[in-house]
C-alpha cells in the first residue's frame, strides 16, 4: 500500500450573509424578543461533505482500549478498525487515503461542552457563523455546545444545517432566561422534543440561568426553578443550569432532587455549569445525583474569584476569598468524588476583557494545562488554595473527551476512539500526557477531522 503525507483538506468558507448582532442580554418578556429573520445568503452555500474514509497511522491516544493504538480505520464516518499497525491496514482497502503522523499524536476529537462560539460571535468581532465555527476548529474542537439559543439564534443553526454547512457538530441548548431578573422566557421549547436535526446539530437541552456573573444575585424564585425543571424532566429534556455561588447550588440541586429523587438516576445527564462555590454537603449530594459538571479549568478559579471581588458594580461584587475559600473551584475534589466534569472554554466570556480572539485563548489544550497548573490568564499566579484543586493531564483529557462527551450525552458515539465511534479526531504536535502545562500551552494543532473528513489542516502535514 502506498502511504501519502497528503490530505483531502476542506477549508471552512463563509456560506451566510452576516445576521443582525444579537447581544446575550435580551430585554425579556414572556418570551424571547422577536427579531427580524436573517436575510438569504446572495449565492447557495457550499455543500461539505458529510462523512469520509481515512487510515491515520501513528501514535494514537483512543481514552478507551487500547489506550494507545498505532493505526486508525475511518469508513464513511465511522471508526471500524483501530489497534495494531498491521491488523488495522491488512483490514483496509488499498486505495484508502493514509495520513502518517510522524511526531505528531492523534486524539478523539475534542468537545467543547460549554461555549458561545456562534451565537456571541458579535462579541469578539466576527461577523459569521463560517468565521465562527473555522476558530473553533483551528483550536481543535471537533463539537461545540451552544449554550444559550433564543429563537433567533436556534433559527440560524436550523439554517445552516438545511444547507449543509456546518463543519463541526453542534449541540444546542435553548435559553430559559436572560442574565438579568425578570427576563424570562416561558417553556418555549415545549412544541418541539430534543434530539437530532442533522448529522451535525442536535437540539440537546435547555439552559437556565439561576445566578448573576459573580453568583452575588439570583434570577429565580426556589418554587418556579422546581417546576421549570420538573416539567423539562417529565418531558424528556436535558436541563444545563448556571450556578456559581453556594446559595444557587442549594436551589438546583433541590429543584434537581425534586425532578429525579436525591439519589438519581440522571439518565438525561442534567449538568451544573461552573460550580464554583460547593460545600462537603453539596458535593456529597451532586455525586447521588450523578450530575455532569461544566468547568472552565483555564485558571477560572482565580480569575472569576479576582475579578468579583475587584468588580465596580455592586451587582457583580464579591469577595469570595473573604470566605471559606477551600470551597472554590474543587475540580480534584469533583474528579476523585467520580462525577464528570467537562473542561470548557465558555467562549468568548473568558477571552481577555477586550474579548480579543488572540491565538492563544479558547482552545482544549488550555483546559488540559490551566488543570493541571491552576494559572488564570488575567490573575496567573496560582493561588493557595487552588494547589490541592490541580488535575494530571490524563484527567484533563478526559474532561475535553470522554467527560465532554457524558455532558451533552453523546458518550456513546463521542470522546473516544474505538469502532463504532464517530469518526472525530484532531490531531496536536505532541503527546500532552508526558508534557509539563507550558508545553501543553505551546502545543500546535496539526489537523482537526469531523466524519473523516479533514476540515482543518496546518501547512506543514499537508505540503507535498
Amino acid at each position: 500500500m502506498r502511504l501519502s503525507l497528503l490530505i483531502a483538506t476542506v477549508f471552512v468558507a463563509a456560506a451566510c450573509a452576516a445576521p443582525t448582532s444579537v447581544d446575550q442580554t435580551p430585554t425579556g418578556s414572556a418570551a424571547p424578543p422577536a427579531t427580524d429573520a436573517p436575510q438569504p445568503a446572495t449565492a447557495p452555500p457550499p455543500t461539505l461533505p458529510t462523512a469520509g474514509s481515512v487510515m491515520l497511522v501513528g501514535r494514537i491516544v483512543t481514552m478507551a482500549e487500547p489506550p494507545v493504538a498505532e493505526a486508525l480505520l475511518i469508513e464513511d464516518g465511522v471508526v471500524t478498525a483501530v489497534g495494531a499497525r498491521d491488523e488495522v491496514v491488512a483490514s483496509a482497502d488499498e486505495e484508502m487515503p493514509v495520513i502518517e503522523l510522524g511526531e505528531n499524536v492523534a486524539y478523539p476529537g475534542f468537545i467543547d461542552a460549554h461555549a458561545h462560539w456562534i451565537g456571541d460571535r458579535n462579541y469578539y468581532r466576527l461577523d459569521t457563523p463560517a468565521e465562527a465555527m473555522d476558530a473553533a476548529i483551528k483550536r481543535g474542537w471537533t463539537s461545540i455546545s451552544e449554550q444559550w439559543d433564543d429563537p433567533e439564534k436556534l433559527d440560524e443553526l436550523l439554517d445552516l444545517a438545511a444547507d449543509d454547512a456546518l463543519p463541526l457538530r453542534i449541540d444546542s441548548y435553548l435559553a430559559l432566561n436572560g442574565v438579568h431578573p425578570g427576563e424570562h422566557y416561558g417553556d418555549w421549547y415545549a412544541d418541539r422534543n430534543p434530539g437530532p436535526v442533522s448529522d451535525r446539530l442536535r437540539v440537546r437541552g435547555l439552559k437556565i440561568h439561576l445566578d448573576n456573573g459573580s453568583g452575588a444575585i439570583m434570577l429565580w424564585e426556589q418554587d418556579e426553578l422546581i417546576a421549570a425543571i420538573g416539567r423539562a424532566n417529565e418531558a424528556g429534556w436535558q436541563v444545563s443550569v448556571h450556578a456559581v455561588s453556594t446559595e444557587a447550588m442549594d436551589m438546583v440541586l433541590d429543584a434537581l432532587e425534586a425532578a429525579i429523587g436525591p439519589n438519581g438516576p440522571n439518565p438525561l445527564h442534567h449538568r451544573i455549569e461552573h460550580a464554583l462555590q460547593v460545600t462537603d454537603e453539596q458535593l456529597a449530594r451532586m455525586v447521588a445525583l450523578d450530575l455532569a459538571i461544566g468547568g472552565q479549568l483555564d485558571g477560572v478559579a482565580t480569575d472569576w474569584v479576582s475579578w468579583a471581588a475587584a468588580a465596580e458594580e455592586d451587582e457583580y461584587r464579591r469577595d469570595y476569598e473573604a470566605q471559606d475559600v477551600a470551597w472554590l473551584g474543587r475540580w480534584r475534589d469533583f474528579v476523585d468524588a467520580g462525577l464528570h466534569v467537562a473542561g470548557t472554554s465558555d467562549a468568548p466570556w473568558f477571552f481577555p476583557n477586550d474579548f480579543t480572539l488572540s491565538e492563544d485563548v479558547g482552545r482544549p489544550v488550555d483546559e488540559i494545562a490551566g488543570g493541571m497548573d491552576g494559572r488564570g490568564r488575567e490573575f496567573p499566579e496560582t493561588r493557595p488554595w487552588a494547589l490541592d484543586q490541580l488535575l494530571t493531564a490524563e484527567q484533563g483529557l478526559r474532561a475535553v473527551t470522554v467527560d465532554a462527551a457524558w455532558a451533552i450525552g453523546d458518550e456513546a458515539r463521542r470522546g473516544h476512539l474505538a469502532e463504532g465511534t464517530l469518526g472525530d479526531v484532531t490531531i496536536l504536535s505532541r503527546d500532552v500526557t508526558q508534557a509539563t502545562p507550558d508545553e501543553i500551552r505551546s502545543t500546535t494543532v496539526v489537523a482537526t477531522i469531523v466524519d473523516g473528513v479533514t476540515v482543518y489542516c496546518a501547512a506543514a502535514l499537508c505540503a507535498d
